[in-house]
């Protein structure tokens, strides 16, 4: 068994556009015009389906994290939402790949939260903050 991040938005198809500058791979979308849903419910049925994310998924290092559209275009608020990356620090490939994602999310514009560096529990520890609220930690071990 494993654990899925799994994240709502208001606007997931600009939430994808940005995540794929950021890196993710194998984005997959499941519209809300899909024929899968054609038998849905008239009131049940997003205003717009051609541009309703009723499901997606992508990949950052290989982890899966799935995300939405909220309802009614729905504001979320994702203060204190992580997503927790752990990497071994002792592996130079991996801390080059830290290293560099994170420096890439600050020239996409994200926010620093914590700059990456030493902390009291890890060699190498940083969080920053994507345009839409979501905080990406990145924690050596």
């Amino acid at each position: 068994m494993k654990v899925v991040p799994y994240l709502n938005f208001p606007n997931s198809l600009e939430v994808l556009d940005f995540y794929k500058k950021l890196g993710a791979e194998n984005v997959q979308i499941l519209l809300g015009s899909d024929e899968m849903f054609a038998e849905m419910p008239e009131e049940q049925r997003p205003s717009n389906p051609s541009e309703f994310v009723m499901n997606a998924g992508f990949e950052v290092f290989g982890n899966v994290i799935y995300l939405s559209d909220t309802w009614n275009k729905t504001a979320v608020d994702h203060d204190g939402s992580n997503l927790c990356f752990t990497f071994d620090q002792k592996d130079e490939a991996e801390v080059t790949k830290v290293k560099d994602f994170f420096q890439h999310a600050l020239d996409l514009g994200c926010t620093v939260e914590m700059p990456l560096g030493p902390s009291e529990w890890s060699e190498l520890f940083g969080m920053f903050k994507d345009p839409f609220g979501i905080t990406w930690m990145f924690s050596g071990e």
